[in-house]
């Protein structure tokens, strides 16, 4: 993937304290009601920063006052913070590929710097957006201090991970158009309250963060491709705006139209069949590719724009934490309003048919959106040449013990998609061709 910077949170990615911010807002109420605030003015000061807004405009007490006692006892917990394994070790990873490193956090600019100088890693930050570098509406969950990072560094949105241990991390990086991780098990330093949201990918601890990133940056995208010269540039502009050029890997299979002139000007890479030999050969020959060139995650991608790049990482997600060695992108759990009954019959047939010969069930043999490891991928041996390989391919990852993972997806059914891929009679062709295969 084309990652150019990461954006950090500080408490509860970075480093901890053992004093939880339930303390801090426990503390933050006595000192109020010890300054004469009535009890019942306060609230739930959830989340305080905001609270302390609320609080000045009802008691008429200077906000930079009430702020005050909160900056005071947040840099005192800080005097106490620690860093988390694996952070040092992740930020020197990230320095010799070259990305650049951010923070955005919730707690005070002094705070922030007093936790990043006493654990010995400010260095490291090309920038840090506390909150009063924005406006309140701006701070996390919205997206104003990831966008204020991305514009001040010239990184687009979409070149940017975030890495957090909280819901609002996830929500202000989905509003912006980036790819957010999320730190799950980490203790100390997490939030008062728990917000839900879908992260791109989870680890446990920020050291397995360099793990997934290394993957992540070494990802080959096969695109198989025939006659998709209406298509291949929209297909192709849309995966370059999360994974480089040299990721990309496009297998003309003796198409007759201008699909191999367009992808060379678009500057990615094309490996020509001179003559048609199929899906089952165009994949063949990427999946092959990807795996001497050493590809730690290898996605299949078809060229005629019925996949979403942003359900592309989904796919992705199973293989790069480590959970599935292969995993399958399923029209069939996800939306399928535009997916005509006629499709979804069919998928049913060819997924029973599949199952017999693989006696693994699997929603949607005959999705083409796929992520495999590298040594799953170096296992499998593809002899179809044609449509059956979607079949084909269940079957190898079966037999080569694999552990498999399907994710929801939604497939983009336009016309143009309609007329290509599988039909009654393909379907039958796949029936007759997975039975030969299997009887030889």
């Amino acid at each position: 993937m084309d990652v150019r910077l990461v954006v950090f949170d500080l408490d509860g990615t970075l480093i901890g304290s053992k004093e939880p911010f339930s303390s801090i807002k426990r503390k933050l109420r006595d000192e109020l009601i010890r300054r004469g605030i009535e009890e019942q003015a306060l609230g739930e000061l959830t989340p305080m920063y905001e609270g302390l807004l609320r609080l000045s405009e009802v008691t008429g007490v200077p906000f930079r006052e009430l702020h005050g006692i909160l900056v005071s006892l947040e840099k005192e917990r800080m005097k106490e913070s620690f860093i988390f394994d694996g952070v040092v070790e992740l930020l020197e990873f990230l320095r010799s590929r070259g990305i650049k490193t951010a923070v955005m956090t919730r707690s005070s600019r002094e705070a922030a710097e007093l936790g990043l100088r006493k654990n010995g890693i400010a260095e490291y930050f090309d920038l840090l957006v506390a909150r009063e570098d924005v406006s309140p509406g701006e701070l996390k969950p919205e997206p104003g201090q990831l966008l204020k990072i991305t514009e001040s560094l010239g990184v687009p949105p979409s070149k940017t991970v975030v890495v957090g241990d909280h819901g609002y991390d996830v929500m202000a990086a989905k509003a912006a158009g980036s790819i957010s991780i999320l730190v799950t098990s980490q203790e100390y330093g997490r939030m008062s309250f728990d917000v839900s949201a879908e992260p791109d990918f989870r680890v446990e601890k920020i050291g397995d963060v360099g793990n997934l990133l290394r993957k992540l940056l070494n990802t080959c995208v096969v695109i198989p491709a025939y006659n998709e010269e209406k298509t291949i540039k929209a297909v192709i502009n849309d995966l370059l705006r999360y994974f480089r050029k040299d990721e990309l890997v496009v297998v003309n299979d003796g198409s007759r139209d201008g699909t191999e002139r367009i992808v060379r000007q678009l500057g990615v890479r094309v490996l020509t069949h001179l003559v048609n030999r199929g899906l089952g050969g165009a994949l063949g020959t990427g999946i092959k590719y990807a795996v001497r060139k050493g590809a730690d995650l290898i996605l299949t991608f078809d060229a005629d724009g019925q996949h979403l790049v942003e359900d592309a990482i989904r796919v992705m997600a199973p293989v790069a934490e480590g959970r599935a060695d292969f995993s399958v992108g399923s029209r069939l759990l996800g939306d399928t309003s535009q997916m005509p009954a006629v499709k979804r019959f069919g998928n049913k047939v060819l997924d029973f048919i599949t199952a017999i010969f693989s006696r693994r069930l699997v929603s949607d043999t005959q999705s083409g959106l796929r992520c495999f490891s590298r040594d799953c991928a170096s296992k499998i041996e593809i002899t179809c040449d044609r449509y059956a390989v979607s079949s084909e391919i269940i079957i190898e990852v079966s037999k080569a013990g694999c552990r498999v993972a399907e994710v929801p997806i939604k497939a983009v059914y336009t016309d143009y998609a309609m007329r290509k891929g599988t039909n009654v009679k393909e379907g039958l062709r796949i029936a007759l061709n997975l039975l030969i295969d299997v009887l030889r």
